[in-house]
């Protein structure tokens, strides 16, 4: 006995199911990460995954230490040869490996160290020259935290990115940068995660809107530099009736 044939759809309905399916594969590959997104995102997350461990470094080589960071963190670390001396890093109680990084990069900023992170790699240098390496860039709300040096760039809306500089620079690292973008209004500035994140909200209370209302009466029948002054005895305190030539007459 022969199998039966399975019915033949229409053509219609055929190139209806084959435009249905094409376009959920694009779709699915729309939604998913770029590879190196994805690479750099997944490295990020297991960076700090990992069992409790306890810090006992006394007086230890700063290089071995950073071994034995690369260890607990599953991340290299590239130690400048202009690095030397020793350090102290010890904990009482079992530390998460965020953490133990955390104290390992405050431990290393009272020695004049800083960690920059280039291409995946934590590089230990010189605190001076953690702003020429850093490859750490971010934009809007700084996310990292720690005393890891890294690059922040701040959108205002409002004030003039030229008139916060004086303000915020005696707020930055003397080793440290920060400089005005006039073409989108911006800061640009280089410094450690927790200063930027201090920064943010300085920024965010300075960068408000501080400009009055402006109303504009166009006169037909009276000169405004006549009408100014009476406007002005009927204004609340701290408004300024401004009188413009040319505009015409009113029927007041």
């Amino acid at each position: 006995m022969k199998p039966l044939a399975a019915p033949r759809l229409p053509a219609r309905v055929r190139q209806k199911i084959i435009a249905t399916s094409i376009a959920s594969s694009m779709l699915a590959l729309a939604v998913l990460p770029a590879p190196t997104a994805f690479a750099q995102a997944r490295n990020n997350a297991a960076r700090f995954r990992g069992e409790a461990v306890t810090l006992n470094f006394v007086n230890a080589d700063i290089e071995g230490v950073a071994r034995a960071m690369s260890v607990i963190l599953k991340q290299q670390f590239v130690v400048d040869p202009r690095v030397r001396g020793n350090i102290t890093l010890y904990s009482e109680q079992p530390l998460a490996p965020r953490d133990a990084y955390l104290s390992f990069l405050a431990a290393l900023r009272g020695l004049g160290f800083a960690v920059a992170e280039v291409g995946g790699l934590l590089k230990i240098v010189p605190e001076a020259d953690a702003k020429l390496q850093t490859g750490t860039v971010s934009v809007g709300e700084v996310s990292r935290r720690g005393d890891q040096v890294m690059t922040q760039i701040f959108k205002l809306s409002y004030e003039n990115a030229n008139n916060l500089v004086p303000v915020l620079r005696p707020l930055i690292s003397p080793n440290n940068t920060i400089n005005a973008n006039p073409g989108n209004n911006s800061l640009v500035i280089t410094d450690y995660a927790d200063n930027l994140q201090r920064l943010g909200r300085i920024i965010s209370a300075l960068d408000v809107s501080n400009a009055t209302d402006v109303e504009i009466l166009p006169l037909r029948n009276a000169l405004a530099s006549d009408v100014a002054p009476l406007v002005a005895r009927l204004v609340e305190p701290g408004s300024t009736p401004a009188a413009a030539a040319g505009q015409g007459q009113s029927d007041t």
